[in-house]
């Protein structure tokens, strides 16, 4: 998710450098399709723009396609039957309803410790 993110940074960075350079050389930019001064000259930066967007709507849905199994194995890992994450995300991916163990690891990442390991 870290290098997905960083990925969607680099590319807001690369639409504001071309915003930048277009907009030293020829002036403001209307980001519309029907403006008369910049009638093709936009066309870049709506490309890239438009593939930031398809790639978070990517990310958007995988991610939002795994909120109940993070919320299931979140609860899982809360209920204090495991020693460790490691444990508790090995026997309970799927059954949590995440595809791969290593996605279950990653939504406990940061997961608090369960109540009955506090005391």
């Amino acid at each position: 998710m870290m290098k997905l993110l960083k990925q969607h940074n680099d590319t807001l960075k690369r639409a504001a450098r071309l915003l930048i350079v277009y907009e030293a050389r020829s002036g403001v930019v209307a980001l519309t399709d029907d403006c008369p001064a910049h009638p093709a000259n936009s066309t870049a930066i709506l490309q890239e723009i438009q593939l930031v967007l398809a790639e978070f709507r990517r990310w958007q849905q995988r991610h939002g396609e795994q909120e109940y199994a993070r919320a299931a194995i979140l609860a899982m890992w809360a209920s204090g039957a495991w020693s460790n994450r490691d444990t508790c995300a090995r026997l309970c991916y799927r059954q949590a309803g995440f595809s791969t163990m290593a996605l279950a690891r990653q939504a406990l990442v940061g997961a608090p410790a369960p109540e009955s390991a506090r005391s």
